[in-house]
């Protein structure tokens, strides 16, 4: 009774729109609080609604963090899938950094899924670490398959492609987490002029003399 007192009505909404509001409520309380504060209660008072109004929609606050890591897990995949170099393109080292660009301007563009991300690839439960992994290792595996068919064919039997491509990822990843810790002193235009003098450097796309 004191919290339909202290609490008003939340406005009417269809279901699915109720569902992506609590959603965006669980990404912010993982955001602003950690993963481990997820529950009906802070995810209720994030959203501004009622508990009764979450159990309508999620029977506990497991099925709703599992509900918004997976909506947040298939957008990134997506975001990351877009943003995979194409070895056709002719200049490796340009593709590369134009992929990176793209990766920073979808980080930028969904900061709180990123920051969640990020937060989660650190976190302590390997339930939540191993579903940002599996991404990760996707991602990993297409820049391995960009480095084995962008490489000239007599270099290819003494370069590590698999080092080589977690190199790439790690440049990725690491980006994406500066460009939201510190915007000011890593914007997206210093990484990617770093990247345009790193990347051709690379043994695997060096070019040749």
């Amino acid at each position: 009774m004191a919290e339909r007192r202290n609490r008003a009505y939340a406005p009417r909404m269809a279901p699915e729109q109720r569902r992506e509001q609590l959603l965006d409520a669980v990404l912010r309380v993982i955001v602003e609080q950690g993963v481990h504060k997820v529950s009906i209660d802070t995810v209720a008072r994030a959203a501004d609604v009622s508990r009764p109004v979450i159990y309508g929609l999620f029977t506990d606050s497991d099925q709703l963090l599992r509900a918004s890591l997976d909506r947040e897990e298939t957008a990134a995949l997506t975001q990351m899938a877009d943003t995979v170099p194409v070895a056709a393109m002719g200049d490796p080292p340009a593709a590369i950094a134009e992929s990176l660009e793209n990766f920073l301007t979808a980080v930028l563009a969904a900061p709180d899924r990123w920051r969640a991300i990020f937060l989660i690839a650190d976190a302590s439960t390997p339930a939540f670490r191993n579903r940002i992994d599996r991404g990760r290792q996707s991602f990993i595996a297409a820049l391995t398959t960009f480095v084995r068919e962008s490489c000239p064919p007599e270099r290819l039997p003494t370069l590590d492609v698999e080092l080589t491509a977690r190199t790439l990822y790690t440049l990725f990843w690491e980006a994406g987490r500066l460009v939201l810790a510190d915007p000011e002193a890593f914007p997206p235009q210093r990484i990617r002029d770093y990247a345009d003098t790193l990347i051709p450097a690379l043994p695997a796309f060096r070019a040749t003399r």
